[in-house]
């Protein structure tokens, strides 16, 4: 026998799965951009002990063939590195976070009450300096 949820305000289980499918989809794509980042990590050790062979091996001979390519193993660990800056969430991902987030009402919620609060203050305020003044 299943059992369906029935939430306080009257809406059945599907929105649940929906959220459920939602929150899915999210993690797999923060495994996804995990596993990059884990990749582009193991890749950025590789080619940090590659360029530590090919400076030990400049140290002993000066040649423009070696200098070349720690030059170049230098600009491709610099890549790496910008993109592993951003670890798990690209830009877009955060903003994306961030208009959902508005979309749904998170930061609605908390305009609404800086709106009631602060004007609360501000005549409150006014009030007091009339009172007193």
């Amino acid at each position: 026998m299943e059992e369906t949820f029935v939430a306080p305000n009257g809406d059945s289980d599907s929105n649940f799965g929906l959220a459920l499918a939602a929150l899915t989809q999210s993690l797999q794509k923060l495994q996804t951009r995990y596993d990059e980042v884990q990749s582009q990590r193991a890749k950025q050790q590789q080619i940090q002990e590659y360029r530590a062979d090919v400076e030990t091996r400049l140290q002993g001979e000066a040649q423009a063939e070696l200098e070349q390519e720690l030059a170049r193993i230098r600009s491709e660990l610099e890549a790496l590195s910008l993109e592993l800056e951003s670890e798990l969430l690209t830009d877009r991902q955060l903003q994306k976070m961030f208009w959902d987030g508005l979309r749904r009402g998170l930061m609605g919620d908390v305009f609404w009450q800086i709106i009631r609060f602060g004007g609360l203050g501000l005549v409150l305020g006014w009030a007091l300096k009339s009172w007193v003044g």
